[in-house]
C-alpha cells in the first residue's frame, strides 16, 4: 500500500484535533485504525466551511496533488464528483458524519471498509 490522500468537502466549524474533537473526525479516525492506517494526507475540496458548490472547487490545486497519488479516498457523494471531474481514480466512502445514517447499520459499514481494505491491496 503506496501514500494515502483522503479528500474531505470542507473544514469542519468544529474542532479535528484534542479533546472537544468532533464526531466526523472520530469516526474517520476509527476507520483509519480499523484499515490499519497510520499515516495519511488530507485535503478539502475547498477552504472555509460552506455549502458545496462546484464554484467553490480550486481544481486545478486538486488535480495536482490527486495526480502525486495512486490511493485516494473521497468522503462523500460532493468529493466523489469533484474527483470524476478532475479524472482522478479513487474509492468512494460514505460521508463519516453522524447524520450519515447509512452508518447507523453495522454491517453496512463493515462492508464498505472491507471494500475499501482491497481497493487500498
Amino acid at each position: 500500500m503506496g501514500p494515502i490522500l483522503i479528500v474531505g468537502m470542507c473544514p469542519s466549524d468544529k474542532p479535528t484535533l484534542g479533546y472537544k474533537q468532533n464526531a466526523t473526525f472520530r469516526r474517520l479516525e476509527s476507520w483509519m485504525d480499523r484499515l490499519n492506517i497510520r499515516h495519511f494526507s488530507f485535503i478539502n475540496t475547498f477552504d472555509y466551511p460552506g455549502d458545496p458548490k462546484m464554484s467553490n472547487v480550486d481544481f486545478e490545486r486538486l488535480n495536482k496533488l490527486c495526480s502525486e497519488y495512486n490511493n485516494i479516498l473521497a468522503l462523500g457523494g460532493f468529493v466523489s464528483k469533484v474527483l470524476s471531474k478532475v479524472g482522478a481514480e479513487y474509492y468512494s466512502l460514505p460521508h463519516p458524519s453522524p447524520l450519515n445514517r447509512l452508518l447507523n447499520d453495522k454491517e453496512y459499514e463493515d462492508c464498505i471498509l472491507k471494500e475499501c481494505k482491497e481497493y487500498l491491496i
